[in-house]
């Protein structure tokens, strides 16, 4: 009906379905299709002319959602319905339409996000549509498991345009085909349920223990069985059993080297955040939330980091006493390039500078030095050349590309770069290996500035230390506790010994990796390629909200945090966590009481420190009180119209805090982790575990749970934190939080003798043929298995008996010990959490259709927080940085250590998951 301009050519399709939710994309299809006919998705308007004709009145108010150059809204107004308002986020296609329809002045065009229309309520009676929702669902991986971003969008496009939930009235205010599809979905809910019981019945006939039937019972029963594969046997592999299932349905998102419930909870936070920090009414009576939103949008301005391109940059190098890669630069100025790049902008060439609690005096904070200044994730990327020759060359070419967009001579960019990288590499020759580096006691040096300047003689550390920490007042005298004194002395050697051009240009480059971040899409790609070789992602498809939100969260994290807090934590929640803690605290005191190798004055000096330990959960207080949360980022510049400036003043403002806290004691309101973090931790110096409100939600915990899921779940985390305060490096600090000799002989000895069997354990798993380090991750494996056993864990002779076992993988046992061998170590008596749960509420009704006791399903909760995917390159990557086991080992290697875990699921010695020898600490 409407055929203007040249025949439509074939629209470039984009390198991935993702990209079609970017307006980028968009923005450029139009701009080569301008002069084009209409491109029409799913038909042009005669192909819905029959439909749509017997619903619409002439007089309707029309809005067409994500128009693009579709001739529908002019079809529509020559079919005789003149009210038409057509949408689209493209400002090139609206800008093109009402050229092209100039002499229909009726028709309304204008630049919106369908996920934000500005109109006011009631402004339209029909709404179409084609296509436009598909689009938003683009990057979904799976069809049949729209990801809860997908789900959001869908649900605010709809609220946008007037499909509101509804609290009161429901029949009343609904149309015939809202009761329509309301009653199908009450019929298969019905079959569904119906289903639910009828499995539970053919799996699980014990008579003793009724089902639970309730909605969110029926729902978390279906997720643990799309997570099962059911093919395995348990006690062949625990880990596969439990998430072959979620495995297959998951595959690696575009742009990810890895993804788990940790990184899936995030996405979910971070679309909370993004409702939250684009809500057109946001109005709050604190300037420290209202410059999170300022910040968020700063980074949302695409189009105007694009315009600014390298610039910022290459000003900001200029102003430092240039580059040597780019142009002139100041060849006498080390000293005053150092202050600059690790001082006012945060980067941390050769060494890190921070100030934080000191280790043997916590109440005091201090000057603290440590090892640094390589890009790549650990020294053996640089180290095995053979191994890393792919790593390494896209490294260099990372350096190039990204030394050539500042403006680098051709000629010569690439060998300077290559003199950066020979740099580095002589740096990861003398830098300390992490598995080196857990015995906290040895690493420890405390001296003066004066000391300082004597063991590192390349620098002035007063000059540096004081510019750093600035207004405060420093002399030769000051304390700074140095890590690694052999690494500071060869550096400062290194720093001499290095041509002044060379060094010049090291400084730069730190610079350069810390701020290139916030420059345009350019850089964007250079560091894409670097990421697909190190890490074997794919072309990144991340939609740019959520890059900001991360931004926003590491810029003003307490303050996205408020309204995080505000929006979605329950503050019940908060009592049940503390009941939990509780409870493992006393299942891990009452182990204490029965451990055969530890002397009793350790014992004492053990269960008081578990005593005095601090737990933080959900939020620190002041982020509720608007004032103190304004002062927490007094000073702090933001504006809506720089993200580059933005970033600059956060590393200036970083600085400014650091020098503030000097004179200080520790505070417990200072935590390590925003409110929104999924995860948790324990803080030696403070003796303090802290789990945030972002961790406090399904699958680790939710109140409507099964307690058996909740204490495999959040429960066992709790018990991991806590029991780091006993690992390797835990161990050495007291009750006070002090780093301190507190061991007896006997009992150190014993406790390193129970450390090696596990540190062997673990070396023994492999990854695609490369071993762990077990000594790499022993803090963390010590975690992983007394988490457990505090969360639940009944050993030796006085557990009860199992009857015999009616397993649903077709394996029929005797329960008990599953084998001699397990009783050839002396018996323990434990008692823990979730058994104390179970003494005082009694026994929990069951989850139907799966198939499991809730003792067994305890254990199939645990697994299933670990079930993940990941690329080889991020395996290796993880085994030589990562001071945790990969998921699946955390889960083996934890359950075969493990009494209940066997007798429960009746695994027999000499099976994978009973290998017949048990490692246990705690």
């Amino acid at each position: 009906m409407a055929s203007l301009g040249a025949p439509a050519p074939q629209p470039e399709l984009p390198e991935q379905n993702c990209e079609y939710r970017e307006v980028q994309y968009w923005d450029q299809r139009y701009r080569s299709a301008a002069d084009s006919a209409p491109y029409e998705w799913f038909g042009d308007f005669s192909s819905f002319r029959a439909l749509l004709e017997p619903e619409l009145r002439p007089e309707d108010r029309i809005l067409v959602l994500g128009c693009g150059n579709s001739a529908l809204s002019y079809e529509l107004y020559l079919g005789g319905f003149p009210d038409v308002t057509s949408v689209d986020y493209s400002s090139v296609v609206v800008a093109a339409m009402r050229a092209r329809y100039a002499h229909v002045p009726k028709l309304r065009w204008e630049t919106m996000d369908v996920r934000a229309l500005g109109f006011p309520s009631g402004s339209f009676d029909v709404v179409l549509e084609k296509g436009t929702l598909d689009a938003l669902l683009a990057g979904e991986q799976d069809p049949w498991t729209v990801s809860s971003e997908g789900v959001h969008t869908v649900d605010q496009v709809l609220s946008e345009v007037g499909f509101r939930k509804r609290t009161r009235y429901f029949l009343s205010s609904r149309t015939q085909l809202e009761l329509v599809l309301a009653g199908v979905s009450l019929l298969l809910a019905a079959l569904l349920l119906g289903c639910f019981v009828a499995l539970g019945v053919q799996y699980h006939r014990d008579p003793s223990h009724s089902t639970c039937l309730t909605e969110a019972c029926i729902q978390v029963a279906g997720k643990i069985l799309e997570s099962l594969d059911r093919g395995m046997s348990p006690c062949e592999d625990f880990y596969q059993f439990s998430c072959g299932g979620w495995i297959r349905r998951n595959p690696l998102p575009d742009g990810r080297s890895r993804w788990n419930t940790f990184n899936s909870l995030w996405d979910q936070n971070q679309a909370i955040l993004k409702h939250l920090l684009e809500n057109t009414t946001f109005n709050s009576s604190s300037e420290a939330e209202r410059k999170t939103q300022r910040f968020y949008l700063s980074c949302l301005q695409v189009e105007r980091i694009e315009e600014l391109g390298a610039q910022p940059l290459r000003d900001l190098i200029d102003k430092i006493g240039g580059w040597n890669v780019t142009g002139p630069w100041d060849q006498d100025n080390f000293m005053e390039v150092l202050k600059a790049v690790a001082g006012t902008y945060r980067a941390t060439p050769f060494f890190t500078v921070y100030v934080s609690a000191d280790s043997k005096s916590s109440n005091s904070n201090v000057i603290q030095v440590d090892q640094s200044g390589l890009f790549l994730p650990s020294r053996d990327y640089y180290l095995n050349r053979t191994a890393n020759e792919k790593v390494l060359t896209a490294y260099l070419d990372y350096m190039e590309e990204l030394g050539m967009l500042l403006g680098g001579r051709p000629a010569s960019t690439r060998e300077q770069m290559r003199q950066v990288l020979e740099l580095e590499i002589q740096l990861a020759n003398i830098t300390v290996p992490q598995d080196q580096r857990r015995d906290e006691e040895k690493i420890y040096h405390k001296m003066s500035i004066a000391e300082l300047q004597a063991l590192a003689p390349s620098m002035d550390w007063l000059e540096f230390l004081s510019f750093l920490l600035s207004p405060l007042e420093l002399s030769d005298s000051e304390p700074v506790v140095v890590y690694g004194m052999d690494y500071l002395q060869q550096v400062s050697e290194l720093i001499n010994r290095t041509e002044p051009s060379i060094l010049n240009n090291y400084l730069i480059w730190n610079l350069v990796q810390k701020t290139t971040s916030s420059l345009d899409r350019r850089f964007e790609s250079a560091q894409e390629k670097l990421l697909e070789t190190l890490y074997g992602t794919k072309k990144s498809c991340m939609p740019r909200w959520q890059t900001c939100v991360s931004n926003t969260d590491d810029a003003l994290g307490f303050a996205l945090g408020s309204l995080f807090v505000k929006a979605t934590f329950d503050r019940q929640s908060k009592e049940i966590a503390e009941g939990m803690i509780s409870e493992i605290r006393t299942a891990f005191e009452d182990a204490l009481g029965q451990l055969v190798w530890m002397d009793e004055k350790t014992r004492q000096a053990a269960k008081e420190k578990a005593e005095a330990i601090y737990d933080m959960i959900g939020f620190p207080d002041f982020i509720l009180e608007p004032k103190e949360l304004d002062d927490v980022y007094d000073g702090y510049e933001v504006s809506e119209d720089s993200f580059f400036q933005n970033m600059l003043n956060l590393y200036n403002f970083s600085a400014k805090v650091m020098a503030d806290q000097l004179r200080k004691p520790p505070s417990r309101d200072q935590w390590s982790m925003t409110p929104q973090t999924v995860n948790a931790y324990y803080l030696p110096t403070k003796n303090e575990i802290v789990f945030p409100a972002g961790i406090l939600q399904a699958p680790f915990y939710a109140r409507n749970h099964p307690k058996a899921l909740n204490f495999g779940g959040i429960g066992v985390v709790m018990g991991h934190e806590l029991t780091h305060a006993f690992d390797d490096q835990g161990r050495e600090y007291d009750k006070e939080g002090n780093l301190r000799p507190w061991w007896q002989n006997e009992s150190l000895a014993a406790f390193r003798n129970h450390t090696a069997c596990m540190e062997e354990q673990y070396s023994q798993y492999q990854v695609n043929g490369e071993k762990l380090n077990g000594r790499q991750t022993l803090g963390e494996n010590i975690a992983d298995n007394g988490g457990l056993k505090a969360a639940y864990n009944v050993s030796g002779p006085a557990s009860p008996p199992v009857a015999e076992a009616h397993l649903p993988w077709g394996r029929r046992v005797l329960g008990g010990d599953g084998g001699q061998a397990l009783m050839d170590l002396p018996p323990r008596v434990q008692p823990q959490a979730y058994k104390a749960w179970l003494r005082k509420h009694g026994e929990e009704q069951q989850l139907p259709a799966v198939g499991l006791t809730n003792h067994q399903l305890f254990f199939v909760g645990f697994a299933q927080v670990w079930c993940s995917v990941r690329t080889p390159e991020s395996s290796h990557e993880g085994l030589v940085t990562d001071p945790h086991s990969p998921a699946r080992f955390r889960v083996l290697g934890t359950l075969s250590n493990s009494r209940d875990f066997l007798r429960h699921f009746g695994c027999p010695v000499g099976s994978p998951m009973n290998p017949g020898q048990l490692c246990e600490v705690w």
